[in-house]
């Protein structure tokens, strides 16, 4: 079984890594004292049993801000809080760790050193992180790394780091991939052609090297499709969207994707609503997947609209299942501050240390590096309670060949009428079942 490690996955990673391209008023900074877990830290009068000690890795006050990067670090901080609340694992409170890296390598391999040779974390949960410079000390270790984001080929390269998608490639901390070679799958793509008709799309980059890589990915991805795609470049300095408007009218386009930052996206918006220009899908990644929509977007409210998210994650909307429900209760509880913040990759930190917890569950009485990485290795698939498509890390030999199996969730953004909240509308039955059999494709990243 092949894990989710196609385009739903590197939609999300890509849109970390165009942050850098992004203006640095992302957010102001929260004190550190308002990411801390309460009543877990040294200190606190917990029970005899010794408790186990898991670090949290995230780039708080990096150039980007406070939010760039935040978010898994809520998720998971509050499933802690959540579980001690209960009595822990099997009597044992969690010590949470967590450390603020600043966005920068020198700063990520301090904490790494801190949290693994003085702190002596069993594991490191839902990192998040600018510049993963650390990455290779937490690899020779032996420290499982569990359910980070992948912002750069950290994650494809090191063994005992395992990203939230899952993955099956042979990292042996040398090359990414197959000998330098990663593969994309197009289930994306296919959704919106098989499910919504869509066979005209464009895709919109700055000038610059990464922006512009990512663009030829999904341009390659949606050409495999059959789609007929409009590629149009514009300047990170003073971007031109009124001409790629224009062009997008010309050519009838439907579908929408980009390699912007969110002051980009804002500007195409405000050229298409100028030119006429209503696609039927304008598609965003999965870390802007949150509640920041309603502002971000305030000046564009039809664009809004407009707006698909995909990913391999359940919708953290969808309180009907008991994981999401639990999930949106222990944030109201423990960080009721965030309900305009809340987002998909909040959820994924929960799913984070959902991960963890299962996996030193099946230690037993000795919970070791080891044991928890045993368990993240092993052949079964992982859902966390129903909340990922399931993934796995089991390394192929060689690369993929012939159709792969692929599903994702999907989401649209929805205004409410008459003064109504509105949101993120799943838009298909189950995402287990929501699923594709697509070409990989290969890519050199």
């Amino acid at each position: 079984m092949r894990s989710r490690s196609g385009i739903a996955a590197r939609l999300g990673a890509l849109g970390a890594v165009l942050l850098l391209l992004a203006l640095a008023g992302c957010g102001s900074r929260l004190p550190e004292r308002d990411f801390e877990p309460g009543g877990t830290g040294p200190g606190s009068g917990g029970p005899a049993a010794p408790p186990i000690t898991v670090g949290v890795l995230t780039s708080v006050s990096s150039p980007l801000g406070a939010e760039a990067f935040a978010g898994p670090r809520y998720g998971a901080l509050a499933f802690f809080q959540a579980l001690d609340a209960k009595g822990g694992l099997a009597g044992r409170q969690i010590r949470v760790v967590t450390c603020d890296d600043e966005g920068s390598g020198l700063g990520d391999q301090r904490c790494v050193h801190q949290l693994l040779d003085q702190q002596h974390v069993v594991a490191l949960v839902a990192t998040s992180v600018l510049d993963y410079a650390g990455a290779a000390h937490v690899s020779a270790k032996g420290v499982p790394d569990i359910g980070g984001q992948p912002i750069d080929t950290a994650y494809d390269r090191y063994p005992h780091l395992y990203a939230i998608n899952g993955s099956d490639e042979p990292r042996d901390g040398r090359a990414v991939g197959w000998n330098g070679v990663q593969y994309q799958t197009t289930e994306v793509y296919r959704y919106f052609k098989q499910k919504l008709g869509l066979s005209r799309a464009a895709v919109v980059a700055y000038n610059q090297a990464d922006s512009a890589r990512y663009a030829a990915q999904v341009a390659q991805g949606l050409r495999a499709e059959g789609y007929q795609v409009l590629s149009e470049t514009v300047d990170f300095a003073l971007p031109g969207f009124a001409a790629v408007a224009a062009a997008m009218k010309h050519a009838g386009t439907q579908l929408v994707l980009d390699a912007l930052d969110t002051r980009g996206n804002v500007g195409l918006c405000q050229a298409m609503a100028a030119a006429g220009v209503r696609p039927t899908a304008k598609v965003t990644n999965v870390q802007n997947w949150s509640e920041q929509v309603r502002t971000d977007y305030a000046q564009v409210p039809q664009c809004r609209q407009e707006l698909w998210a995909t990913s391999g994650s359940r919708n953290y909307e969808d309180t009907g299942y008991a994981a999401v429900a639990a999930f949106r209760a222990a944030m109201q509880r423990y960080y009721p501050q965030r309900e305009g913040l809340l987002s998909q990759w909040e959820l994924e930190g929960w799913a984070a240390a959902q991960w963890f917890t299962d996996a030193a569950a099946s230690c037993g009485r000795t919970v070791d590096s080891a044991c928890v990485d045993a368990f993240m290795t092993r052949r079964q698939p992982y859902d966390a309670h129903g909340l990922l498509v399931p993934a796995s890390f089991v390394p192929s030999a060689s690369p993929p060949q012939g159709p792969q199996h692929a599903c994702l969730d999907v989401a649209r953004w929805q205004d409410a009428a008459e003064g109504g909240r509105g949101g993120w509308v799943t838009q298909v039955p189950d995402m287990d079942a929501n699923c594709f059999d697509v070409p990989a494709l290969p890519y050199r990243p």
